[in-house]
């Protein structure tokens, strides 16, 4: 079942977006939801920012 995305963040949306089987299987590797450490926090947007750096270095935004 896919929820009313109204008001979804856009990684919501393209989440959904994907077949139900591959979200089934996303959820299965992923595990539970969980809270982030700081550190896994702190990874996630740097490594944000590097992906953003390198696609604007290639052009791409």
């Amino acid at each position: 079942m896919i929820p009313d995305l109204t008001n979804a963040s856009p990684e919501t949306r393209e989440y959904y977006a994907l077949s139900e089987e591959i979200r089934t299987a996303a959820k299965a590797i992923a595990g539970p939801p969980r809270p982030m450490t700081h550190i896994e926090v702190l990874l996630a947007i740097g490594t944000a920012i590097a992906n953003e750096r390198e696609a604007k270095e290639r052009g791409e935004r």
